[in-house]
């Protein structure tokens, strides 16, 4: 079966899965495409339903059956469903999609910026982005007149008349500034919106005077009318939360500590669900240490399935998880740390000698490649092993705490060889990336 995936940038990948598989081999396939390979729980899939309503792909059921099938091949779009700062993200092919998202959420108003300053800054970094340095001969007019969409949250004064002259300013002030840096300071721009990591869910009618639920990183944010405050609730004070059809029923406490309900009424059913399932989710990745069995294992069935599991309460004939969320944010950011540094340290660096031939400097008599070569080659020398000078140095000693040998030497050791204390243990240390697997024999 075949899937369109589309990216914020409307570039679609193509991508093939087996017809009974289930959301997250497709995401993953497309997230194998873009180059992101350990950071995918950031990200998910939306498809329209009948009504055309964007709802998440649930990435633990089978994808025929939230679709119904539809016309093949089917269509999703590759979107941020997790947002994060972006010192958080370690590949930068996962601050691109984040980007590109942004510039997207920017663009079509989704993202609210407070005053015509800050979207000047916004509309320069987006301009460098996409278009490098300003060049006067053939500025970048078309992205300008395209970003001019974006407008303060509230505008309590008119859009300055030199706006565009701001923006070609503040282009010219970030020359040089590359591609990369550009969306890493604009992710680091919105991150400090107010709106940042909100999913959004309205009500055509505004029930209850409710217009607008908005569901982040740190809570609930409810938005009333135009003249009344919005309304901030935050997970640790939330006590439950239920869908039944279109109502979505909260009880949380107040600030006075009284308990207080709070009533919404959706569009749809598949709204109201999915207003349940952002709080629960959302909770989880950002609050929790790990996320609990009790929202993993939560399930229905439909009717054929519920009859079997009266006979049978192991069968997963009709069972659909409710939740699909599987790693917290702590969790998402450890673990692509340590399988990219493990990626990393499989791969063995060039030799000194081939570093140096590279720029062909071996024999070059100027000073400052000469103190190079040097300070490389004492370097090199102090990262190995003091007994066998042969393996990297990758061991500590304790309780002296000297670092002076590779592993097998330092388990042949009763003392240190430094300071000649008893060794109790010693443990691995990891040095950066770029200092370790310097072995020049034999490299692990």
């Amino acid at each position: 079966m075949w899937c369109l995936v589309s990216q914020a940038n409307s570039v679609i990948l193509e991508v093939q899965v087996d017809p009974k598989a289930i959301g997250q081999e497709c995401l993953e396939k497309a997230c194998d495409c873009l180059g992101i390979s350990k950071e995918c729980d950031y990200f998910g899939l939306k498809y329209q339903n009948a009504k055309g309503e964007e709802l998440w792909l649930n990435l633990r059921n089978p994808i025929e059956r939230q679709t119904g099938g539809g016309v093949v091949p089917l269509r999703f779009a590759l979107r941020v469903k997790f947002w994060v700062p972006p010192h958080l993200l370690l590949q930068e092919a996962t601050r691109h999609q984040f980007y590109l998202h942004s510039r997207l959420e920017l663009v079509e108003g989704r993202l609210k910026v407070p005053d015509w300053v800050s979207i000047a800054r916004l509309m320069a970094l987006i301009a460098q982005a996409d278009g490098g340095d300003y060049d006067a001969l053939s500025p970048p007019h078309a992205l300008y007149s395209q970003c001019c969409q974006i407008q303060p949250t509230e505008p309590c004064e008119p859009k300055p008349q030199d706006f565009l002259h701001r923006i070609v300013q503040q282009h010219k002030e970030i020359k040089g500034m590359k591609t990369s840096t550009a969306e890493y300071w604009l992710l680091k721009e919105i991150s400090n919106l107010d709106t940042f990591g909100q999913e959004m869910f309205h009500s055509k009618f505004g029930y209850n005077g409710i217009s607008t639920i908005g569901v982040g990183p740190h809570g609930i944010t409810v938005y009333r009318g135009q003249d009344e405050e919005t309304q901030n609730i935050p997970y640790t004070a939330i006590q439950s939360a239920t869908s039944q059809r279109r109502m979505f029923h909260l009880v949380y406490l107040s600030l006075d500590g009284e308990e207080t309900s709070l009533d919404f009424k959706l569009d749809s059913s598949q709204s109201a669900t999915g207003l349940y399932r952002a709080i629960t989710e959302k909770h989880a990745f950002y609050s929790c240490e790990t996320v609990r069995s009790a929202v993993t294992a939560q399930f229905i069935r439909d009717l054929k399935g519920t009859i079997i599991s009266i006979f049978n309460e192991d069968s997963t004939l009709g069972k659909k998880y409710v939740f699909d969320i599987r790693r917290t944010c702590r969790e998402v950011y450890d673990n692509a740390r340590r399988a990219l540094y493990c990626e990393s340290a499989s791969i063995t660096p060039p030799e000194e000698k081939e570093i140096l031939g590279r720029h062909d400097c071996a024999d070059c008599e100027n000073p400052k490649c000469k103190e190079s070569r040097e300070c490389l080659a004492r370097l090199l020398d102090a990262m190995l092993c003091r007994i066998c000078m042969d393996r990297s140095l990758d061991t500590a000693l304790f309780p002296c705490g000297h670092a002076v040998a590779c592993l097998d030497c330092a388990r042949r050791c009763e003392r240190c060889p430094l300071c000649r204390a008893d060794i109790d243990h010693c443990r691995t240390i990891y040095l950066p990336i770029e200092l370790t697997h310097i072995d020049r024999h034999s490299p692990k």
